[in-house]
């Protein structure tokens, strides 16, 4: 009889929260893309970012700068 109580206590926990659904209905999630659209200007080149006393040619790194 004990056994018996302790596999329904489990059961009705294993089963109350197991829903495989979603929370939101498909349209709430809005626009869902198939593929991520192709951007010409990503295949420009494009001007790296200097600035300060960085020495960007050489990379040069301390080691505070993993800290």
């Amino acid at each position: 009889m004990r056994m018996f109580l302790f596999v329904l206590a489990g059961l009705v926990l294993f089963l109350s929260g197991c829903a495989d659904r979603p929370e939101l209905s498909p349209s709430a999630y809005g626009t869902v893309l198939k593929a991520l659209p192709t951007l010409p200007a990503a295949e420009e080149p494009f001007p790296f970012p200097m600035e300060g006393d960085n020495d960007h040619q050489h990379c040069k790194f301390d080691d505070l700068d993993f800290m």
